[in-house]
């Protein structure tokens, strides 16, 4: 604990925003994990292959109460297909695609958040530098070079709040990318599972 106190202190008054940074970062990567988590406990196969084992054409009822029972993305979407399931191919794609915009957003919760902590963290270690430098400049204006332990404790402030500010960025763009896969790769199987969905309802693809 006196280390981190330490580490702080070194780091001059900016640590302390970057401090804050840091812990919303952290928090928005552990709820996004718990989101994405929930929204793949199912695997978008596994409804599929429900589907087609208990609906009845003309009667998709049980199929869309399981979809509604499972309570993830893909069943929610499925589910509004079959509430369309008497419709042309081009109808029961569409339904499915407005319920999938209603989706993603939810999925994306967040992320502008975590881009945003990407975006200020270097700015807020680079502002300590210059706050590090101006305090050594003036030490030396002071002192002159005979005090170089003052000119190095200024340095030393400057180095560790950029050293922070680039950690904080580096680990947040190392999630951000990681979440925004994760929306494309929902969104292209989205795609592929909703056009099996629809061939299977309409008979589209033999």
């Amino acid at each position: 604990m006196n280390a981190i106190t330490t580490y702080l202190h070194q780091g001059g008054f900016m640590m302390y925003p970057l401090i804050v940074c840091s812990i919303v970062a952290i928090g928005i990567i552990l709820e996004r994990a718990y989101t994405f988590r929930r929204a793949t406990r199912i695997d978008p196969e596994e409804l599929l292959e429900e589907i087609k084992q208990s609906y009845k054409p003309g009667d998709p009822a049980l199929a869309e109460k399981l979809m509604e029972e499972a309570h993830t993305p893909y069943a929610r979407i499925f589910a509004r297909g079959l509430k369309n399931a008497g419709r042309p191919p081009e109808a029961i794609d569409l339904a499915m695609s407005q319920e999938a915009a209603n989706e993603v957003p939810t999925l994306e919760n967040y992320l502008p958040g975590l881009r945003t902590i990407i975006t200020i963290s270097p700015l807020l270690g680079l502002l300590g530098t210059i706050a590090g430098m101006i305090y050594s400049f003036k030490q030396v204006a002071s002192s002159g070079l005979s005090s170089p332990t003052a000119v190095m404790s200024g340095v030393s402030e400057a180095l560790v709040s950029t050293a922070t500010g680039i950690a904080v960025a580096v680990i947040g763009v190392i999630f951000y990318n990681y979440y925004g896969n994760l929306v494309k790769r929902f969104i292209e199987d989205m795609e592929y599972y909703g056009s099996e969905l629809t061939n299977f309802l309409t008979g589209r693809v033999a």
